[in-house]
């Protein structure tokens, strides 16, 4: 029986040259990946280049990995993360959100599974209670991964207005969910 896969090691020997620790890599979290750049690119060939950019970038920064990152898993995703809003960015197009909460994955992690709102209809009708500049403040901050400061810049608005509504919408959804 094999031992499970450690993805510190992995990257250990990824720093190395070692092509089937990538590979193993690849095969264990690419998935995953994948998952995290399309909620924030829903576009499959874009999410596609998202994750390829990604593994060339770990390839040839393996090394650089540190554990005060956080996880391996945590660190993968926040480059993956990173390089599918630097895309939405390159591509030149508006980011599409809209009033339909359905489509949109989890609000307090990218690790969780898209399917999870979908099943949680308390959160969706809070959602949907929140006005939609407050709710779209949200998806850029928690869905897309954009800071406050890139969320005033894409909105035009104050990033004092930004952070109030954050704030406020993240305030109302607690009260929300505790009816």
């Amino acid at each position: 029986m094999s031992s499970p896969l450690s993805l510190d090691r992995e990257l250990q020997q990824i720093a190395l040259g070692d092509r089937a620790a990538f590979r193993r890599l690849y095969e264990a979290t690419s998935a995953k990946l994948y998952s995290v750049s399309y909620a924030i690119v829903r576009r499959e060939a874009w999410a596609e280049d998202a994750v390829q950019d990604t593994f060339i970038k770990i390839w040839h920064r393996a090394g650089d990995y540190s554990i005060a990152k956080g996880s391996v898993m945590s660190w993968l995703i926040s480059m993956v993360r990173y390089r599918s809003i630097d895309l939405l960015r390159s591509k030149d197009n508006s980011i599409n959100f809209n009033d339909n909460v359905d489509e949109l994955p989890a609000i307090d992690t990218l690790e969780q599974s898209l399917d999870q709102l979908n099943q949680n209809h308390q959160l969706k009708l809070c959602l949907q209670e929140l006005q939609p500049q407050t709710r779209q403040c949200l998806q850029l901050a928690y869905i897309s991964g954009l800071s406050h400061q890139e969320v005033s810049d894409y909105l035009s608005e104050a990033l004092g207005s930004v952070k109030s509504w954050i704030r406020r919408g993240l305030e109302s959804l607690k009260r929300c969910l505790k009816r």
